[in-house]
């Protein structure tokens, strides 16, 4: 628990952009709002590789959406019911599903198409968000942060200076 505490504030205040960070907080939302050995979740790895985005931020963000998302996977599941029994969409799935990568992407499935839709939906809409809290943070929480005690009083510990150094 404490080292998660340190890592979230060391990528808070580092040198990395808020887009950077925010980046891997909607990646995260993919990664845990979707089953974890979906295909597409090897191209979201890839995509975080590829931009460089914080993956310690992206692992520690990581948890607190898979808790959300197994809350949410009835939803989900009753979402991608629907979409994949709409009557506009059946040729394009019947078409998919016939492709060699339709049928590895698990998408037949109703929870992993309705999760991946809502994820990728959210994850547009909050990215703005996720950025304007991390320069919120860094304008006005950052020196606040700094200066409470028990900051300090972490800051003098052996864990943090061996942390630090790494």
């Amino acid at each position: 628990m404490f080292s998660m505490i340190v890592k979230t504030l060391k990528a808070l205040n580092s040198e990395q952009s808020a887009g950077q960070l925010a980046t891997a907080i909607s990646l995260a939302l993919i990664l845990g709002l979707t089953p974890l050995t979906s295909l597409h979740n090897v191209l979201v790895l890839l995509v975080a590789l590829w931009f460089r985005v914080n993956l310690g931020m992206l692992i520690l963000s990581y948890p607190l959406f898979a808790l959300l998302g197994y809350l949410l996977s009835p939803q989900f599941d009753q979402f991608g019911y629907y979409l994949l029994n709409l009557a506009s969409l059946q040729p394009l799935w019947t078409e998919f599903f016939n492709t060699a990568i339709g049928r590895w992407s698990n998408f037949y499935y109703s929870g992993v198409i309705g999760s991946l839709v809502i994820s990728l939906v959210s994850a547009i809409l909050l990215y703005p968000l996720f950025r304007w809290l991390i320069n919120r943070y860094r304008d006005k929480c950052a020196a606040v942060v700094e200066k409470l005690r028990i900051s300090k009083m972490l800051k003098a510990t052996n864990f943090w200076r061996r942390y630090s150094e790494s």
